[in-house]
């Protein structure tokens, strides 16, 4: 199932990922860059050449955080492993660091959970480093590459543990990739 920019935000707030953005890539020109702050974009532009309102493709995201020291960093994450847009090397004035490992399969809708999932880890998952890269590419050593294994279904499973909830009464109904699984707070990913 694809979630909306109004299902992000909510997910997002009770995960305690510092969301300030959700939208289309060009739309990212409008926007002032925030340090410590985590965004995801639709690889659609808002319209499409013929002037209609595209209705969204494909969600990405990245990170961009300074730290005490001013030491900038800056981590674009695509659950297909492909590099930034444009627009977002635009941003960020220059090419971020990225994934290159394809962890969603084609047939799926859960690239917006795989958003979540990524960012929620990076700033608040139980056991990071505090580290940007370490971290990172420790969430993303959890999930086979589909380049090279074809089984994504154990990805989807690894996703799902991210949302959650610890204690079953809190648990709601939600889909990831037409599975309906239980959702509210997240637990520990597994390794």
């Amino acid at each position: 199932m694809s979630l909306t920019d109004t299902q992000i935000y909510d997910l997002a707030k009770r995960m305690d990922v510092p969301l300030v953005f959700c939208n289309f890539k060009d739309r990212l020109k409008k926007m002032k860059l925030k340090f410590n702050k985590s965004y995801i974009i639709n690889m659609e532009d808002e319209f499409d050449k013929d002037g209609e309102r595209n209705e969204g493709s494909h969600y990405t995201c990245f990170q961009a955080n300074q730290y005490p020291n001013g030491k900038r960093e800056y981590l674009y994450f695509d659950s297909f492993g492909a590099e930034p847009p444009k627009e977002v090397c635009d941003f960020l004035g220059g090419i971020p660091a990225h994934n290159e490992k394809d962890i969603q399969s084609l047939m799926s809708g859960a690239c917006g959970w795989f958003c979540l999932a990524f960012l929620h880890y990076i700033n608040v998952g139980q056991g990071r480093t505090g580290d940007l890269y370490t971290d990172a590419n420790d969430f993303i050593d959890l999930f086979d590459d589909l380049n090279k294994e074809n089984n994504h279904m154990k990805n989807e499973f690894i996703l799902k543990h991210f949302f959650q909830a610890k204690d079953p009464a809190l648990r709601k109904p939600i889909s990831i990739g037409g599975d309906v699984i239980n959702a509210d707070t997240i637990t520990q990913p597994i390794k």
